[in-house]
């Protein structure tokens, strides 16, 4: 069984998550977007062993401080191959809400997949390649739920105005990857409040 602990983090106020295997400890941060004396904080009070720093997509709001987390865990970097030109092609449209002197360049040590399963202890996250937001978005399900980035929200979707966005393959993703899962299936997205596949499917706007 897992466990997990939601952080608003820089100054998107993105959503990262700690989440861990409890009878072992071991544990993913996922979506660093920033604050790592908060993250270390919380990683440090919960006796948490870092093995994973997991990205959902590459906007450096989700990814500003992952280099930084990986090297004072140890941890490794995954994240989809697709969204590789996000980690530096995206520093002008960062630059409007972050210092980006600051940023850490960093280069991810494994290149998640679709279907692609990650140990943690005797837990597993499952990994789902969700295009549309970015051409390298992915989903993260877990036992207690999907942390879903940008890909879906509490009754909206994510945007698909910035390069390598699409729409019509972002309702795609969700209707094939998310919908197809239990309406109880609770979904923690990139910002924003969380909510379950069955809210979504019954009353997203995007999704009717």
């Amino acid at each position: 069984m897992m466990d997990f602990r939601q952080l608003s983090v820089g100054p998107l106020e993105t959503n990262c998550y700690l989440v861990w295997d409890r009878d072992t400890r071991k544990a993913a941060v996922i979506d660093p977007g920033g604050d790592d004396d908060l993250i270390a904080q919380q990683i440090a009070r919960l006796e948490l062993a870092i093995e994973w720093v997991l990205i959902t997509h590459g906007h450096l709001d989700h990814c500003f401080i992952a280099g930084p987390i990986a090297r004072k865990y140890d941890a490794e970097i995954g994240m989809h191959p697709a969204d590789i030109e996000h980690l530096t092609g995206g520093l002008e449209i960062a630059a409007m809400y972050y210092d980006v002197s600051a940023y850490e360049r960093f280069t991810p040590t494994r290149f998640l997949t679709d279907g692609e399963v990650i140990a943690l202890g005797d837990s597993e996250i499952r990994v789902i390649h969700t295009p549309g937001h970015s051409q390298g978005g992915l989903c993260f399900a877990t036992d207690v739920g999907v942390f879903c980035g940008d890909t879906i929200f509490a009754g909206s979707v994510g945007r698909t105005d910035f390069p390598g966005g699409s729409f019509e393959q972002l309702i795609e993703s969700i209707r094939t990857k998310i919908l197809t899962m239990d309406d109880s299936t609770r979904l923690y997205p990139g910002h924003g409040p969380a909510t379950s596949v069955g809210e979504e499917r019954r009353s997203n706007p995007f999704l009717q």
